[in-house]
C-alpha cells in the first residue's frame, strides 16, 4: 500500500524558519548572562542620552531570543532616548530592533512597519549596514509569508550594502539564507552554489555555527535532488559543528533517517528517529514533529507496515493543516497592512492634489485681479506683461540650451564608445594583416628566386614561413575564439578534458622553437586529473602562454607545467626560467589590457595582443589569468577555471 500524499512546501519552510532566524542570533542563556551584566554596568556610566539609547538598544539584542519582554521594556527606552534627542540612527536602530522582537513573537504585519519605519531614516544617514539589516529583516519576513521573489530581492539588496571583508560574517550570513530561498523555489543547483560558496568563505574564519547551518542546508539539497549519501555527509557534518541548535539537530537526523530509508537501510533510519524520539516531544515544536512525522511515515511505509504508516501520514497532515491555516491567517494579516499603507500612500496623494488645485485657484484669482487692473492702468501693465513675457522665453531659452549641452554630452560619449570599438577591430585588423603580409612576403620571394637559392636557404626560408605561418594562425585562432565570445547567445562547448593531453598537444606543436632553444619541458600534471570546460578555449591559451614562455626564455633554459585543485578553483600553470616581467607590465596586459610587446631572447617578434585576448576568454568562462614575476628571475602564468561537475 502506497501511502504517499501530497507534500506541500511547508516541510522545508520549516527547515528555512531556523535557519533564518537561528543566522539572526542563536542566543545561549547562560553565555549571555555575563555579557548582558557587563553591558549593564556600561550603561551606567554612559556619559550621554545618545549613548545610553544604544547600549538599551544592544541589551535588547542579547535578550531578544530568550526574554522577549524583557528586550522589548530596553527597546522602548532606546527608542524614546533617541526621540527626546534627535538620534535619527538610534531611532532608526530601534525601530530595527523592534521589528526583530516582532518577529521573534510571530506579529509580522507589526514588524514590517517597523522595518518601514527604519528604511527611510537609514537612507537619509547613507548608513550601509543598517540598511543591509533591514533589507535582510525584510527578505527573512517575505520568506515566511512565502513571496520568495521578493525575499531573493530583498537579500540580494542587503548584499549590495554590506561589505564582504569588514562585516564577513553578516555578508555569509545572507549566502546561507539565499541558498534556503532557492531551494523554497526548487532551484536546488543555485541552493547547492550558494551553501558552497558560505563553506568555502567560512574556511577562511567565520562562525562555527553558520557553518553548521550552510552544511544544514547543502545536506537538506542533496536530499531533495536524490544525493542520499552526500544528502547523509553534509548533515553529519552539521551535526558536529559547535552550539548546532537542538531543533536543527532533530531535523538534520529526521533527513538522515529519510536518506537511509530511500536507499533501503531501514535499520539504521529507524536508530536515526528512536535517538531523538524524546527530543522531538520535548521540544513541543510544530515544524519539527512534522519532519519527524514524515520520517516515520516513510518508514513504515518501507517496512511494510500500513497501518502505523497510515496513522504517521493522518498526524502529519493534520498538524500540517493547523500550521498552514495559521500562515494564511498571517498572510492575510500582511495583506491588510500592505493594503493599508498603499491606502495611506493614495489619500496622501489625494491630499497634495487637493493643495495644487487650491494652489492653482489663488493663482487663477490673482491673475483676474491682474487683468482687472489692466482696464485700470492698460499701459502700465501692457509693458509690464510683454516684461514678463521676455523673462519666460529667457528662462525657457536658458532651460533649453541646457538640456542641449546635456545631448551634446551624450553625442560626445557615443561617439567616444564608437570610436573606442572601431579602435579595437582596428588594431586586430591591423595585427592580423602584418602577419599575412609578411607570409606573402616570404612565399614571393621563395617563388621568384627558387631557382637561385641553394637548399640551405630554401630550408631557412622555410623555417621561417613555418614560424610566420604558426604566429598568424595562433593570433587568428585566439582573434576567432574572442569574437565568439563578444557574440550574444554563443555557447562554449563544455566538455571532459584531460590537461595533461592538452599541454602534450601544446608542446608538441611547439616542438621546433622548442628544440631550436634546446629548452627542457617538465610537465608535472597529474594524467588521471580532468576538469570539464571549453577544450579549444584551453588550447589556445595554454598555446598562447607557452609560446611567451619560449620567446622569453634563453637557450638551455626550463619550462615547468603544473596543476592544483581546490574545491572551487582548478590552476593549471606554466613556469619559466626566463627574462620576467616587472608588476606595471604585467598590470598593463592583464589588468588595464593595454598592449605590450618586447622582442624575445632571440629577437622574436610579437604582436601584443594575444594575452589580452586570452584574459577576454577566459573571462567568458568564468575563469582568468593571473601571473607572478620578477625581472631576471622567470614567471609563472596561471590559468585559473571554475570547478564545473
Amino acid at each position: 500500500m502506497n501511502l504517499k500524499f501530497k507534500k506541500p512546501l511547508i516541510i522545508t519552510q520549516t527547515i528555512n524558519w531556523f535557519v533564518l532566524l537561528a543566522i539572526v542570533a542563536t542566543v545561549n542563556l547562560y553565555s549571555q548572562t555575563p555579557q548582558i551584566d557587563s553591558l549593564k554596568q556600561e550603561l551606567k556610566k554612559a556619559a550621554n542620552d545618545t549613548i545610553r539609547s544604544d547600549f538599551n538598544e544592544r541589551i535588547a539584542y542579547e535578550y531578544l531570543y530568550y526574554q522577549p519582554d524583557s528586550a522589548k521594556r530596553y527597546i522602548d527606552k532606546a527608542l524614546e532616548l533617541a526621540q527626546l534627542n534627535n538620534y535619527q540612527r538610534g531611532i532608526a536602530k530601534a525601530y530595527n530592533r523592534m521589528g526583530t522582537y516582532y518577529i521573534v513573537t510571530s506579529k509580522y504585519p507589526d514588524a514590517i512597519l517597523e522595518f518601514q519605519k527604519a528604511l527611510p531614516l537609514y537612507k537619509a544617514k547613507n548608513d550601509s549596514l543598517g540598511l543591509s539589516e533591514s533589507y535582510g529583516n525584510l527578505g527573512v519576513l517575505e520568506f515566511y509569508l512565502r513571496d520568495y521573489e521578493s525575499s531573493e530581492k530583498n537579500f540580494r539588496q542587503a548584499l549590495d550594502y554590506v561589505d564582504s571583508v569588514n562585516n564577513r560574517n553578516q555578508y555569509i550570513k545572507y549566502i546561507v539564507n539565499l541558498s534556503g530561498v532557492f531551494r523554497e523555489k526548487r532551484v536546488l543547483d543555485s541552493a547547492v552554489y550558494y551553501s558552497k560558496k558560505a563553506l568555502y568563505l567560512i574556511k577562511g574564519g567565520g562562525d562555527p555555527r553558520i557553518a553548521g547551518v550552510a552544511y544544514f542546508n547543502l545536506g537538506t539539497a542533496r536530499y531533495f535532488l536524490g544525493s542520499y549519501d552526500e544528502a547523509i555527509a553534509n548533515l553529519n557534518l552539521a551535526l558536529q559543528s559547535s552550539n548546532f541548535p537542538v531543533q536543527f539537530q532533530c531535523l538534520a537526523k529526521s533527513y538522515i533517517a529519510q536518506s537511509y530509508t530511500a536507499q533501503g537501510r531501514l535499520d539504521e533510519a529507524a536508530s536515526e528517529l528512536l535517538a531523538i524520539e524524546q527530543q522531538v516531544l520535548d521540544l513541543k515544536d510544530q515544524y519539527v514533529i512534522l519532519a519527524y512525522y514524515e520520517a516515520r511515515q516513510k518508514l513504515h511505509e518501507a517496512n511494510n507496515n500500513t497501518a502505523e504508516a497510515l496513522a504517521y501520514a493522518q498526524k502529519y497532515i493534520k498538524l500540517n493543516d493547523e500550521i498552514h491555516n495559521r500562515e494564511q491567517s498571517n498572510i492575510l494579516q500582511n495583506l491588510k497592512i500592505q493594503f493599508g499603507i498603499e491606502e495611506q500612500q493614495l489619500e496622501n496623494e489625494l491630499l497634495r492634489s487637493d493643495a495644487e488645485m487650491q494652489a492653482l485657484q489663488i493663482k487663477h484669482q490673482r491673475y483676474a485681479i491682474i487683468g482687472i487692473s489692466v482696464l485700470i492702468v492698460l499701459l502700465f501693465l501692457l509693458l509690464f506683461i510683454l516684461y514678463r513675457m521676455y523673462s519666460y522665453k529667457k528662462s525657457a531659452n536658458r532651460i533649453l540650451k541646457k538640456e542641449q549641452q546635456v545631448l551634446n554630452t551624450s553625442n560626445k560619449n557615443l561617439t567616444a564608445i564608437n570610436h573606442q570599438k572601431n579602435n579595437l577591430f582596428s588594431i586586430v585588423a591591423h595585427d592580423v594583416k602584418s602577419p599575412v603580409a609578411a607570409v606573402l612576403s616570404s612565399i614571393n620571394l621563395l617563388h621568384n628566386n627558387y631557382k637561385n637559392f641553394t637548399s640551405e636557404e630554401i630550408e631557412a626560408l622555410s623555417e621561417e614561413l613555418k614560424k610566420q605561418t604558426s604566429n598568424l594562425y595562433y593570433l587568428i585562432d585566439s582573434v576567432l575564439l574572442w569574437a565568439k565570445s563578444q557574440m550574444n547567445g554563443y555557447k562554449f562547448i563544455i566538455s571532459e578534458v584531460h590537461p595533461h593531453k592538452v599541454v602534450s598537444e601544446v608542446v608538441e606543436a611547439e616542438d621546433v622553437f622548442i628544440e631550436r632553444k634546446n629548452l627542457k619541458i617538465d610537465c608535472v600534471i597529474p594524467k588521471e586529473d580532468i576538469i570539464f570546460t571549453d577544450r579549444q578555449v584551453v588550447i589556445v591559451i595554454m598555446r598562447n602562454l607557452l609560446s611567451n614562455a619560449i620567446k622569453f626564455t634563453p637557450a638551455n633554459g626550463k619550462i615547468t607545467f603544473s596543476a592544483n585543485r581546490t574545491a572551487e578553483v582548478y590552476e593549471l600553470s606554466i613556469s619559466d626560467t626566463g627574462v620576467g616581467m616587472s608588476k606595471t607590465d604585467l598590470d598593463k596586459v592583464l589588468i588595464k589590457k593595454e598592449r605590450f610587446s618586447v622582442k624575445g631572447t632571440n629577437d622574436e617578434a610579437g604582436n601584443g595582443i594575444g594575452l589580452i585576448l586570452c584574459q577576454e576568454i577566459a573571462h567568458q568562462i568564468g575563469g582568468e589569468i593571473v601571473a607572478t614575476s620578477q625581472p631576471g628571475n622567470g614567471s609563472t602564468f596561471t590559468l585559473k577555471l571554475p570547478i564545473i561537475k
